[in-house]
């Protein structure tokens, strides 16, 4: 069941019923949004405590005359804390750089986490972000662009780390 199906089933709105889908959907991302600047890791909305708070924001956020909205909110930020203050939902963030030889930033260049099985693209200042829960291991990438040399590599994560890339024109 998607998050949206499982929101909507909380607010006891009927599956079938779309008249509010574009409501939903923007509380959903605010939920999001607000877990990650909290730095938690929302990626797997199916993960029942990520999913509890979600529904719990929109719970508390959605209608006009909401009389629960107080004690909902609360519950929210209590599960956010929660959240924040345990290991397993810690967001720690890989930033890499891409630069050419002249340091002029790349942008629509592949990033290939080889493990993973992830493909991330630079923005247009060179940037590109990869989260995650995990902590203390090897992060193995592949930084590639047409007319450039790839590079290989090996990043060890145990924090929020930044890796800088040069590519050389072939």
């Amino acid at each position: 069941m998607a998050i949206l199906d499982d929101v909507k089933v909380a607010l006891r709105i009927a599956a079938a019923t779309t008249e509010y889908d574009g409501e939903i959907n923007d509380l959903i991302s605010a939920a999001e949004d607000d877990l990650e600047l909290a730095g938690v890791v929302t990626a797997d909305a199916t993960d029942p405590l990520t999913k509890r708070a979600i529904v719990t924001y929109c719970k508390s956020n959605f209608g006009y005359d909401n009389p629960d909205a107080d004690r909902l909110q609360q519950a929210y930020l209590m599960l956010k804390m929660h959240l924040v203050l345990a290991e397993d939902y810690v967001c720690r963030t890989v930033t890499f750089t891409v630069t050419d030889g002249a340091l002029v930033e790349l942008d629509e260049v592949t990033i290939s986490l080889d493990d993973l099985d992830i493909t991330l693209t630079t923005n247009s200042q060179g940037v590109a972000i990869y989260k995650t829960t995990e902590v203390n291991f090897d992060l193995d990438y592949t930084v590639s662009k047409s007319g450039y040399v790839a590079v290989t590599s090996t990043v060890y994560v145990d924090g929020d780390e930044t890796v800088g890339v040069v590519l050389n024109a072939a």
